[in-house]
């Protein structure tokens, strides 16, 4: 992690935009690996749209390098503090405030003035692992700034930040952001109980979002749905469909 606060401006520029593609790559072959491991849990039974991979990989290609060429400057604008304390911290920090902007953010893009940004991510009727980062550049820059804006938040009002709770939070943020978007149910149906549910949800839950088109805004937890109106009642009895082997044969079915 040093280095990377060190490390001349092209170098470092080269060290994020390796990581930043080998982690998604990386994480891209397992949720691919978990679709075929649990096949029987599929969500939805219909096809891809014609040249979806193709595009979506475009598109992933081309937000990873983005991000890394605003995280290259990023990294210089925040003072950085070592330890596991101020490490929690800001993981904890960026967690709740990335989930709180992002619903934000989502919802402004399915407004009739914004939506032209978003629209790139909802060709993707069912979703695969590449769906995640498929969007265009202005959506992908508002994500940055969901990336960002809790450290200096943090700097702002004279807290530690850590640079290793900051950079954990990516890495979860990346991997549940991929996961996320599998064409299978990971997530027990344990979670599928409302009380169970406020802090993650199932896949289901987001595969309904690009089937639906609207509602289920929320990232990777439930709260800010409950909390704006936002969540569709039958989303826990279609998820017990599919942990139990019946997947949804309709964009527009119905728990």
């Amino acid at each position: 992690m040093e280095l990377l606060l060190t490390a001349p401006w092209l170098l470092r520029l080269a060290l994020l935009t390796a990581a930043l593609l080998a982690m998604t790559a990386a994480f891209t072959g397992l949720a691919f690996a978990l679709e075929r491991r649990l096949a029987a849990r599929r969500i939805f039974a219909i096809p891809l749209r014609p040249g979806q991979r193709a595009r979506e990989l475009r598109n992933t290609i081309v937000f990873q390098l983005l991000a890394a060429l605003a995280l290259t400057a990023y990294l210089d604008l925040i003072p950085w503090t070592e330890g596991w304390g101020p490490g929690l911290w800001t993981f904890l920090a960026c967690w709740f405030g990335f989930e709180v902007y992002y619903y934000g953010l989502h919802r402004a893009m399915h407004t009739r003035g914004l939506i032209r940004f978003h629209r790139e991510h909802h060709e993707s009727h069912v979703n695969t692992p590449l769906t995640a980062f498929s969007m265009s550049i202005v959506e992908g820059l508002g994500w940055l700034v969901g990336y960002t804006f809790v450290p200096v938040l943090l700097a702002l009002l004279d807290l530690e930040v850590g640079l290793n709770g900051w950079l954990a939070y990516l890495v979860y943020n990346y991997w549940g952001n991929i996961v996320g978007h599998v064409n299978v149910e990971v997530v027990p149906g344990l979670v599928g109980k409302r009380a169970n549910s406020w802090a993650m949800h199932a896949i289901t839950y987001h595969a309904l979002h690009h089937a639906r088109y609207t509602g289920h805004y929320g990232f990777g937890a439930t709260f800010m749905d409950r909390l704006f109106g936002s969540e569709w009642s039958d989303w826990p009895a279609l998820q017990s469909r599919v942990l139990a082997g019946e997947a949804l044969t309709s964009l527009k079915q119905r728990g």
